[in-house]
């Protein structure tokens, strides 16, 4: 299901590999800071008082989902064998996904903190009102079915086939499998609101194996370049 280099790796770009590699930076650096973030009353509450933080906070998001989908082109050309309608249909969700992370949280960039500021200076029913609402408000996906459960599953998806595949580390594609798992473990909390699934899956997974994912992809993808190049 896969050739190593060969034609696939002439198709690479060094803008491949740094997009993968960001993504794991990122993913990191948005985690820990999320964590430093102390929770307050309510997301109006938080987005009011920490304003700064959580705007560096949605610009972290929206370069991940920017480098993203680079990252997943680059990425699902390592399975070049015909790949199956799966791995093709889940590889469209990440990007998607990916897209709306992006799309979403230039957003709230721009969003957040006007619309908090407002509620908390008026206050009494409008700060209720907003409060209740914020969700649908500003968010484009609440409980993160595309934007972390796609992702999540192109992950799992293409850990599967690698990990079925001896010419594929079996370490990076258990590695991918955890990952995809965390993603889309994050999701199921958030549904059925229960908040160990969600500190799990994007704190535990979003500080360690999502994040090595996509540098060790990366770096993956790097070699397949320089191979490339050294072979010229």
């Amino acid at each position: 299901m896969n050739k190593e280099g060969g034609d696939m790796s002439g198709k690479l770009s060094m803008f491949s590999v740094v997009s993968s590699i960001m993504v794991g930076i990122l993913y990191f650096s948005m985690v820990t800071l999320f964590i430093l973030v102390p929770a307050g009353e309510n997301p109006v509450i938080d987005h009011h008082e920490q304003k700064v933080l959580l705007i560096v906070g949605h610009y972290l998001l929206a370069f991940i989902g920017f480098f993203g989908m680079a990252a997943v082109l680059a990425i699902s050309k390592r399975l070049v064998d015909n790949p199956t309608d799966l791995h093709v249909f889940t590889k469209l969700i990440a990007l998607i996904g990916f897209a709306l992370m992006g799309i979403n949280n230039f957003r709230q960039a721009g969003l957040d903190h006007d619309l908090s500021h407002e509620a908390v200076m008026k206050g009494g029913d409008v700060l209720d009102t907003v409060s209740i609402s914020w969700a649908g408000l500003v968010e484009l996906s609440p409980d993160g079915w595309i934007d972390f459960g796609g992702v999540g599953l192109w992950m799992f998806i293409f850990s599967l086939s690698t990990f079925r595949n001896e010419k594929f580390s079996k370490k990076l594609s258990i590695l991918g499998l955890i990952a995809g798992s965390c993603l889309m473990i994050t999701v199921l909390g958030n549904v059925i609101g229960f908040q160990p699934f969600v500190v799990a899956g994007i704190g535990i997974g979003g500080l360690t194996v999502i994040p090595l994912w996509f540098i060790f992809q990366g770096a993956g993808l790097y070699q397949l370049l320089k191979s490339k190049v050294d072979g010229a």
